[in-house]
């Protein structure tokens, strides 16, 4: 659901336009992803509170934030993949990072990390995924093995890799789930911990200017107070928690993406000179190229904006085969 009002919302996301307007040229974006590198001074140009601040719509009020809720992270993120998926996933990646700490931070650990990632602007990884396991957690092979000083615990030790981790090799802080005695459980890990490596940026065939990097720890010492909730064993349950929205936030990554290639490529038709005329005047070009695009873009916005919805019905409305039969799933939903 919305927090901010629709006149903040719009202010916000013609800010995010402004700037990518102003400092994101397509040429920039392609000199990048030939390079395949993230533009790191422009994700930290927009972390800058005097320029964007994006970074603090997931961070409650309390601690310096804009506290967004997922109608505004779903809006910024659709407009950050219109921009570039890359940069898109750069900024998300520092949203999902600090989840585990938003459903299961204790007070004091929030206000201490939600104040550091917000005032010093830091950029934050979700460090899950590992080699052999991909997604499936149940499978964590990365161990926390207390440190015990006179009969109490005062810390762990991590050890094991994590594996496709976006902000990887870039960020500040890491929120990273291993295998404590008590069960699976989150840690935050700063970078510069001894032990704690990242390796060098993936060559991937697409989202570039995302960085994606391993991470490696050799009994990286974290002390007690870095167990995220200060109790073992939640870690399931603490990522479970932030999965559906973040399918949320991807599904908002291919509506901004997809509405922008089209965008893209109707320019291009305004300009393509075919048969004495612009590719956008010939019929067949837009209704079977241009129009059904649009048109399920809408039925995909309508299906975003259902599941936000907290009284929804138990399932969606049916989709059907026809172009057409998007247009009143649409209208229904209005």
């Amino acid at each position: 659901m919305a927090k901010n009002d629709l006149t903040t919302r719009n202010l916000m996301l013609d800010s995010l336009k402004q700037y990518a307007k102003n400092r994101i040229s397509f040429n920039l974006i392609r000199e990048h992803d030939a390079k395949n590198e993230i533009p790191l001074d422009i994700l930290k140009e927009m972390y800058d509170h005097d320029i964007l601040g994006v970074h603090l719509l997931l961070i409650p009020e309390e601690y310096g934030g804009l506290g967004g809720q997922t109608t505004e992270i779903y809006r910024v993120c659709e407009q950050l993949a219109r921009i570039d998926l890359g940069i898109a996933t750069g900024v998300f990646a520092t949203f999902l990072g600090s989840d585990p700490l938003n459903v299961g931070g204790t007070p004091e650990q929030k206000a201490k990390w939600f104040k550091k990632i917000a005032h010093e602007n830091k950029l934050v990884a979700y460090g899950a995924t590992e080699a052999d396991a991909g997604s499936d957690l149940v499978s964590l092979r990365t161990r926390a093995e207390h440190v015990i000083k006179d009969g109490k615990v005062v810390g762990y030790k991590i050890t094991g890799s994590k594996m496709w981790i976006s902000n990887g090799g870039v960020a500040d802080i890491y929120t990273v789930l291993a295998l404590a005695p008590g069960g699976p459980s989150w840690f935050i890990v700063e970078k510069g911990t001894p032990g704690f490596t990242q390796d060098a940026h993936e060559d991937k065939h697409g989202i570039r200017l995302s960085n994606t990097a391993g991470l490696a720890f050799d009994e990286v010492y974290v002390p007690a107070e870095n167990l995220i909730g200060l109790k073992e064993g939640q870690g399931f349950l603490q990522a479970q928690a932030v999965f559906g929205y973040t399918r949320l936030m991807v599904a908002a990554f291919g509506l901004g993406g997809g509405e922008e290639a089209v965008e893209t490529a109707l320019t291009y038709a305004q300009q393509r000179i075919q048969a004495g005329g612009p590719l956008a005047e010939k019929q067949g070009f837009m209704l079977k190229l241009i129009t059904p695009h649009y048109v399920r873009f809408e039925a995909a916005r309508a299906y975003i904006d259902w599941t936000m919805l907290p009284n929804r019905a138990t399932k969606p409305p049916k989709m059907q085969s026809k172009p057409w039969a998007d247009l009143a799933i649409r209208k229904n939903f209005l």
